[in-house]
């Protein structure tokens, strides 16, 4: 069992990048589409700054493009807000315990593309 706890909540991208960096949490859950910059806007800031906590994009958009730029961004995981609730589960353990997670439903081959292609980055 995992223990988890909340420490902040933002209401755009640019309040979701400060938060980021004054609480350095293990984990940050974004929206493809916030007010004032999008979700990918607000990956690219947090890894320019250095700051290496987990990134799991939460949203209704499932173009192949904006999945691919978002883990070249270096999120780690992606799900659908039409995935089931057990689903948002999973996906925050797989990615708290390092790993990648992809939506179940994002087509098998385009998924098998991305995870292959985020591996032959690390080697």
């Amino acid at each position: 069992m995992m223990d988890w706890e909340i420490v902040g909540e933002a209401e755009n991208g640019k309040v979701a990048i400060e938060l980021t960096k004054t609480l350095k949490p293990d984990l940050v859950i974004l929206d493809v589409s916030m007010p004032g910059m999008s979700g990918l806007d607000v990956v690219r800031a947090i890894r320019d700054s250095g700051n290496h906590a987990k990134i799991l994009l939460l949203t209704l958009h499932d173009a192949h493009e904006l999945i691919r730029n978002a883990f070249r961004l270096g999120i780690n995981g992606f799900l659908l807000k039409t995935d089931p609730e057990e689903e948002l589960v999973h996906a925050l353990r797989v990615v708290v315990g390092g790993g990648v997670y992809l939506s179940p439903k994002l087509d098998p081959d385009f998924a098998k593309r991305i995870i292959t292609n985020i591996a032959s980055d690390f080697c």
